[in-house]
């Protein structure tokens, strides 16, 4: 129906946070990050939201998803999400971001998302919130294939800004 209208339509599954709609049930909640009560941005919250990134069932779970969701597009861009994993560090992975930091342990995880959309032949795009909040240094690691996401939802918010950020490093922009 896109293709006929000059559309493109690309997949889009949430890989890393905002997963609660899965982690409720109990198949899933034993993925989650943290069950009871942790901070988004500031703001007390309670429950499952984000995957855990150490539990290998977490990248298990993504790698069946996308395996069903990509072949049913043909625009060969995938959005993976991995915004506002304001959980991840307050839970299960709280010892691994201890030891490791927290971007590593991110990333580590989201190069793994980004390995199995790009095993389909497709590109990855992300929303980039929580890469612009990291040093130069780690921006470097964003893939030069991928689709950085840059949104934000406030008239002020610094979309010139995260792009001279994001662009520094000759990655892809998208503003949204």
């Amino acid at each position: 129906h896109c293709v006929e209208r000059g559309i493109t339509l690309a997949a889009n599954q949430n890989c890393f946070g905002h997963m609660h709609r899965w982690l409720k049930h109990d198949t899933y909640q034993p993925l989650a990050e943290i069950t009871g009560d942790w901070s988004f941005n500031g703001f007390p919250k309670s429950g499952p939201f984000s995957l855990c990134p150490g539990d290998p069932g977490s990248i298990k779970l993504v790698q069946d998803m996308l395996d069903q969701l990509i072949p049913c597009f043909s625009s060969g861009i995938v959005n993976i999400g991995c915004d506002e994993t304001y959980d991840v560090g307050q839970g299960r992975s709280k010892s691994a971001i201890d030891k490791h930091g927290a971007f590593k342990v991110y990333w580590d995880y989201v190069s793994q998302v980004m390995n199995i959309v790009k095993r389909h032949n497709a590109r990855p795009s992300f929303w980039a919130d929580m890469w612009l909040g990291t040093k130069s240094k780690f921006r470097e690691k964003i893939p030069e294939d991928s689709i950085g996401l840059a949104w934000g939802y406030e008239p002020e918010s610094d979309f010139a800004k995260w792009c001279k950020s994001l662009g520094a490093k000759k990655r892809n922009i998208w503003v949204c």
